[in-house]
């Protein structure tokens, strides 16, 4: 498996990802596999760092009893807008994966096939999920068009 090695400047870009690394107790300088870097870039786009609120305690009355106060910062699934967000996240996956394309401006090992490498000035595929290629547009690995 790949190791990276997490940077300053990696950090110093993504302030969530800093946070997340904090939480994990991973400090720069460490290095992990890129599997877990994946997994972390997939835990910020699912999750949000909220503070507590009274109002969130008594909605959910199974927080106190887990020992959690007024003010304490916990990392929450994101709430998900039910109708709206998710059609309109469809039609936009269909146009931006038929207008748009992508090429590789820093090269990199596929995270599905880690016999493939990504060199500079490939295309990316159009079946790449969006959330895949925003991943790696977030990462400098790739840019639109």
């Amino acid at each position: 498996m790949a190791k990276v090695t997490i940077t300053k400047t990696l950090v110093e870009k993504n302030s969530q990802l800093a946070e997340l690394l904090a939480e994990r107790k991973i400090e720069v300088g460490s290095k992990i596999e890129q599997s877990e870097l994946d997994e972390l870039y997939k835990v910020l786009e699912t999750t949000e760092l909220i503070e507590l609120t009274q109002e969130d305690l008594d909605k959910e009355p199974g927080l106190v009893s887990k020992g959690f106060e007024v003010g304490q910062v916990i990392r929450v699934k994101k709430k998900v807008e039910v109708q709206d967000s998710n059609t309109s996240n469809a039609d936009d996956e269909g146009l931006d994966n038929s207008a748009k394309s992508y090429k590789v401006i820093a090269r990199f090992r596929d995270k599905d096939n880690e016999k493939k490498i990504f060199e500079i000035g490939e295309d990316i595929p159009v079946e790449f999920e969006r959330s895949r290629i925003t991943d790696l547009l977030e990462r400098k690995l790739i840019s639109e068009e």
